[in-house]
């Protein structure tokens, strides 16, 4: 892959000498079907003000890629200081990736990624006074971005920032955005016609500190824009509609108020991202909420319960739990870093076989890491959770990265019509926020696309089974520790062992009388080498065996 160069030959050679001294090389190790794409920074490792869309395909070349990162590279300056916008291009299926920056002279920050008529377009915000700004590339992978003139002005004050933008099926451009006013985030939309911009227009009822919106659109004219009404204590949660490409929209519908657990009130985390997607033309929205009784924005952390949830809603399914600490048992309970919840920032994309497949950082219960001042901070990882029935039940959650103490953190994925993962997050070597928190300390940030395969969940396929059935142990491969679920169809006698590629036997999971009904057992394997291993069932008349694989 080739770059086209800007003629401003100073410039780049500027920005060139900048990244290069600073430049800390590719990540040391990297996962099964990981890659890096040439994205990093240092100093500003808190990437998003709500937007979770980072990662875009070519529509018409499914092996290119674009992907964009939020960087301070130079670790001596400010938080703010020399950050820029670095988008980055694949066009081998994510294997190999090459960079660049998209303004090297002027700081900018907190980025959406979008396509508009199938090319890369990015919005993000500059200062108070110039707003959000929008470029557009030449082609997919062209290296040529270019400013969409006449983004409005007509605003008195600090003009609205935070952008959030998305293409829509005839081209048009729909971004939302908020002015850094306290006490008064309001959403502000505009839509570009491929000629110009209509002026902003107050959205009222959603609002939010940094802007956290959600735009999405199908490719029949169908746009929505998601957002939390802030301003008002509410914080309850509003989709807006449009049939006509942006042009106009409804006045809004509530998806979500509130739900509560015990004595716990738990709202649309306004500070947590969501994002939306179609089937069709039914919006289907992913969204964090936790105990909104508490201080958490702007507080840095706290020790009080939070009871975080990811939720998904549609009008067809209505509200349905996608994670919560009933699924992710060693969840932990509380905040230790700024602006993020144990369950937090969640993305969600349609497969093309029509599954619903979301990614959110996650939070766990002893995965942690002493940072510079001594504090002991919880480390992100990435999990995900598929639904393949149009977000009526989900999977149970699986995690992606399984890097303890490393963190992993923002997962993005790309709207596409592949049946396979394509997800992209970053990778933070110094756990925690240091834009926020700058003893914690600051190490590289490194912008990762991965390749998996997508493996339905145990519980709805265990929740459909009426005879003895023995399912696929999940997740396959594991290391070192995989659950095994089989249905039992009446009590009686059951037995389950695991042997390896000889057929000797290694572990004796069951072996007691049952009950009728849906059962599940962990296997631990870290006492074994890595290998195939089978497990069998006998359960009266009933007899099976699978094989699974411990990679280590």
């Amino acid at each position: 892959m080739f770059k086209k160069f800007s003629a401003l030959l100073l410039l780049v050679l500027l920005t060139v000498s900048v990244s290069k001294a600073q430049d800390p090389g590719p990540p040391s190790t990297l996962g099964p079907g990981e890659s890096y794409t040439g994205l990093w920074s240092v100093s500003y490792d808190y990437q998003t003000n709500g937007s979770v869309r980072y990662l875009v395909q070519d529509p018409t070349n499914k092996s290119k890629w674009c992907a964009i990162l939020m960087s301070q590279q130079d670790s001596s300056t400010a938080a703010g200081t020399g950050r820029h916008i670095y988008y980055s291009y694949s066009d081998d299926n994510g294997a190999t990736w090459s960079s660049d920056v998209l303004d090297g002279v002027n700081a900018q920050g907190f980025p959406c990624l979008t396509l508009s008529n199938g090319l890369p377009v990015i919005a993000r915000h500059q200062s108070a006074t110039v707003g959000s700004l929008v470029s557009k590339d030449a082609s997919f992978g062209a290296f040529g971005f270019s400013n969409v003139p006449g983004v409005p002005v007509n605003l008195t004050g600090n003009l609205p920032i935070w952008a959030h933008i998305s293409g829509t099926a005839n081209g048009n451009l729909v971004m939302v955005a908020a002015p850094n006013n306290t006490g008064a985030f309001n959403g502000w939309r505009t839509t570009y016609n491929g000629t110009s911009w209509t002026p902003y227009s107050d959205m009222g009822t959603i609002s939010g500190p940094s802007g956290n919106f959600e735009v999405a659109a199908n490719g029949n004219g169908k746009v929505c824009i998601v957002g939390t009404d802030y301003n008002s204590n509410s914080n309850v949660m509003r989709l807006f509609a449009s049939n006509d490409n942006g042009l106009t929209f409804d006045n809004g519908t509530v998806i979500f108020d509130y739900v509560i657990d015990g004595t716990d009130t738990l709202f649309a985390n306004i500070a947590g991202g969501y994002q939306a997607t179609y089937i069709g033309d039914e919006p289907h929205v992913i969204f964090a909420a936790y105990n909104g009784t508490l201080t958490v924005f702007p507080n840095a952390n706290t020790n009080e319960y939070v009871k975080p949830r990811i939720y998904h809603w549609s009008a067809s399914t209505g509200l349905n739990l996608v994670a919560s600490k009933s699924n992710i048992p060693q969840l932990t309970d509380t905040i230790t870093q700024i602006l993020m919840v144990p369950l937090t920032q969640p993305t969600v994309t349609r497969l093309g076989n029509g599954w619903l497949v979301s990614a959110f950082t996650t939070f766990l219960r002893n995965n942690v890491q002493t940072v510079d001042n001594g504090d002991q901070v919880n480390a992100g990882e990435i999990f995900t959770s598929i639904s393949t029935n149009g977000g009526s039940t989900w999977s149970t959650p699986v995690n992606q990265t399984n890097t303890p103490a490393v963190e992993e953190k923002h997962p993005s994925f790309g709207q596409t019509t592949s049946d396979s993962l394509r997800l992209y997050y970053i990778r933070d070597l110094k756990a925690g926020s240091w834009v926020n928190t700058p003893d914690w300390g600051k190490a590289p940030v490194y912008g990762i696309f991965k390749k998996a395969p997508v493996t339905v969940g145990i519980k709805d396929n265990v929740s459909i089974a009426k005879s003895y059935e023995l399912f696929q142990n999940y997740p396959n491969p594991f290391n070192p520790t995989t659950t095994i679920s089989y249905f039992v169809q009446k009590s009686g006698l059951v037995t389950l062992k695991v042997y390896d590629a000889l057929g000797r036997e290694v572990a004796s999971l069951v072996n007691e009388i049952q009950s009728q009904g849906p059962k599940e057992v962990t296997f631990i394997g870290d006492k074994l080498s890595s290998g195939i291993y089978y497990y069998s069932i006998s359960a009266g008349d009933f007899k099976d065996t699978k094989k699974m694989m411990l990679i280590k």
